[in-house]
């Protein structure tokens, strides 16, 4: 079983797991921790790091891997975060949108590794990132 965690600049990761509970019509809070980083908390990069330990310290306690999602790679969320990459249990992903998050929560259940959701998740990611324009000219031809 996993559980995540999504560490973002402003409020980007909790309107995403917000808009993914809309969407499925599932709330999510037993499984989901948001931390929402404005200017006044980067200054205080420990704290953040304390309480994002303490939150990956509650879901493994629960016997569940984490995985921890950030905006944006280089920024503080992912550089605290990173510091937890070592760890067997747990896995980061840079760079989450929103079929990232509902593929991760559609598959919280699963009893596959962490490495193997992590590629299912960057796959969606992946695959979400379309150009109108390219595809329209793909009809057009």
């Amino acid at each position: 079983m996993f559980s995540f965690i999504f560490v973002t600049h402003g409020d980007l990761g909790a309107s995403l797991v917000r808009t993914a509970e809309f969407i499925m019509n599932e709330r999510f809070d037993d499984r989901c921790e948001t931390f929402s980083l404005d200017y006044s908390m980067l200054a205080d990069m420990d704290r953040i790091k304390e309480l994002l330990e303490r939150s990956v310290e509650r879901i493994v306690a629960k016997g569940h891997r984490a995985i921890v999602f950030v905006d944006i790679f280089g920024g503080s969320p992912s550089n605290v975060a990173f510091t937890f990459a070592k760890r067997d249990e747990i896995d980061i992903i840079s760079g989450v949108n929103l079929p990232m998050a509902i593929y991760a929560f559609e598959h919280r259940d699963a009893t596959m590794s962490i490495t193997e959701l992590t590629a299912g998740i960057l796959q969606s990611g992946d695959e979400s990132l379309i150009s109108a324009k390219k595809l329209l000219e793909k009809e057009h031809r």
